[in-house]
């Protein structure tokens, strides 16, 4: 507005100085309608820098979508999980177990996991046996297992469920799980001998209550009894030449209620297998 005035003004001067006899052009009406002229030269200028600068800015925008979009793709592209060890801890689903290295040929382990059998065919597995290649622990070594399943939510990844077989640490400072505070305190183990098994056990802190243990195969239970005391042995006689479990129950007045169990496969003549041990 008040360029628009000064326009005018300068106009109206410039006239009065110049033409005199101007003076009487310039009436009301007259300068109305030169203000109306004005408005619409300034009013069309305005409106075509204005509607140019609004196309750069959309353009410009446009582009700026553009290239927002295909950031937003290339990321998706990069960030996408192809694994499913990979997934946020949100889209999965752990559960730890206990395990035993209980042979090992080359470098693949066979590690027994009792928390983890199922019903295969009809029959109950006596232990859970996962095939571990590339394997650096030794037999008798514990080990934690993990299962890792995709939830409903997740990312696709195929496959969408698999195992972790970590060992274990006596440093607490590790990354790694670490062994309990009962695993060097409470001890089993079997000792094969042909056609006997003497099963040892051992509480060096002498609290054990009752012991109870069960020796079985897939056909039927090979032996079972309780013991009172820290510390026995008993000797199995008769034992069949098939994959056996032996599993006890200890009621310890320290750590409360633990479960231990030794896988020994067939064919282990003279060997010996230390028990794992669990709450």
């Amino acid at each position: 507005m008040l360029g628009k005035l000064i326009i005018i003004g300068i106009i109206i001067v410039a006239a009065v100085i110049l033409v005199p006899s101007a003076i009487k052009v310039f009436s009301p009406s007259s300068i109305n309608a030169l203000e109306d002229k004005i408005d619409k030269v300034t009013s069309d200028h305005a409106s075509n820098t204005t509607t140019s600068a609004l196309n750069k800015v959309i353009g410009g925008g446009e582009k700026l979508v553009n290239t927002l979009n295909s950031s937003l793709s290339q990321q998706s592209s990069t960030t996408q999980p192809s694994s499913l060890y990979e997934l946020s801890p949100q889209y999965v689903t752990k559960q730890n177990y206990t395990g035993q290295v209980f042979a090992k040929n080359g470098n693949t382990c066979d590690i027994s996991v009792p928390d983890m059998a199922q019903m295969i065919n009809g029959q109950q597995e006596l232990t859970h046996i996962i095939e571990l290649n590339q394997c650096t622990m030794n037999p008798g070594e514990p080990v934690q297992v993990t299962t890792i399943t995709a939830n409903p939510n997740a990312p696709v990844v195929n496959p969408s469920s698999g195992i972790q077989v970590t060992p274990y640490s006596s440093n607490t400072d590790s990354n790694l799980p670490t062994l309990p505070p009962y695993y060097n305190v409470v001890q089993l183990s079997a000792q094969n001998q042909g056609n006997n098994v003497v099963i040892n056990y051992q509480d060096s802190t002498g609290n054990t209550k009752s012991v109870t243990v069960t020796m079985k195969n897939n056909d039927k239970v090979l032996f079972s009894g309780t013991f009172y005391s820290s510390k026995f042995s008993t000797d199995v006689k008769d034992i069949p030449n098939t994959p056996h479990i032996i599993e006890m129950t200890v009621d310890n007045s320290v750590y409360g209620t633990l479960h231990a169990s030794v896988y020994a496969p067939s064919n282990i003549q003279n060997s010996t297998i230390s028990g794992i041990f669990t709450r």
